[in-house]
């Protein structure tokens, strides 16, 4: 029973750890770091960008929370991060060890719908996404729907054509769900690519503002052959930084997110990171581009 009761004890202390102010403990150290936007960046090391609870190496390809700092690059033990972060006192000899890594995300255990309507309808007829580009993504497998939920699946590719996660969307009209699939591979983002030599990366706020953005453009007879359209779900710069990291040739990056406070601040966060960042947005009057498409189409 003791021992539970320590293992308990130090779950709540692993949980407080991994949430604890990484930025404070640092500069409580003596840590050279500089306020960038709404983060710091070290001193020392440009690319090693700080929040709050994480840290992005982003030359490195590495991310993680404040435990695994102290311990990666503090030389600590586990058991010692936990402890300098939670300022308290730690039996290592009745603790557990860390947890496992993650499971690795495997789309085969995902019973698909073969009957696509729900998806095919949802997209059509509530967001206004072309017919035509509709079955050109179930055609390429971009497109798939999970039978248990009938949610929308916008599957995220590896460089090797493995699909190692998902961004999810709902296709009830009436309740609104999106989310990423449970164990989805971190930096990566559900992605559609031009034909010709790629030069830009667009990056976008969800999988349905991508789409609609495909279907404006086509709309205005302007295909996009020489961009990679990535969708962040949600405003992450790591999905920027691993997306243009990964590719061999050099891509400027364009903000396509939402007009609104929200986007604006990303656009000013990502400019302070990464030079030659453009942003493209909406017109002034839509608050993101599934809304200017309605619009246009009506």
């Amino acid at each position: 029973m003791e021992r539970e009761i320590r293992n308990a004890i130090f779950q709540e202390q692993k949980r407080q750890a991994r949430q604890a102010n990484l930025i404070e403990y640092l500069l409580r150290q003596g840590e050279p770091l500089e306020r960038v936007g709404l983060r710091y960046r070290h001193k020392d090391h440009d690319s090693l960008v700080f929040t709050e609870n994480a840290y992005y190496w982003n030359s490195r390809g590495e991310t993680g929370n404040a435990i695994d700092y102290l311990v990666r690059h503090k030389g600590m033990a586990y058991n010692t991060a936990v402890a300098e972060l939670t300022h308290t006192d730690i039996d290592a000899t009745n603790m557990t060890l860390p947890p496992t890594p993650k499971e690795i995300f495997n789309f085969g255990k995902i019973i698909l719908e073969q009957d696509m309507r729900r998806t095919i309808a949802y997209l059509n007829k509530t967001r206004g996404i072309s017919y035509e580009l509709i079955k050109q993504l179930i055609t390429d497998k971009l497109l798939f729907q999970e039978a248990e939920t009938n949610n929308i699946i916008f599957p995220m590719y590896d460089e090797t054509g493995g699909i190692v996660g998902a961004e999810l969307c709902g296709t009830l009209t009436d309740k609104r769900f999106k989310g990423i699939k449970p164990d989805s591979e971190y930096g990566y983002g559900y992605t559609i690519q031009g034909k010709s030599d790629i030069k830009y990366a667009l990056f976008f706020e969800s999988a349905v503002d991508l789409l609609s953005f495909v279907d404006i453009e086509r709309l205005k007879n302007k295909p996009i052959d020489n961009a990679l359209l990535v969708s962040m779900a949600g405003l992450k710069d790591n999905i920027i930084n691993y997306t243009l990291n990964r590719r061999n040739e050099p891509l400027q990056a364009v903000l396509c997110v939402d007009n609104d406070e929200a986007g604006s601040n990303f656009i000013k966060l990502v400019t302070a990171q990464i030079e030659g960042v453009r942003a493209f947005l909406p017109e002034a009057q839509y608050k993101d581009w599934n809304e200017q498409l309605k619009a246009m189409k009506k």
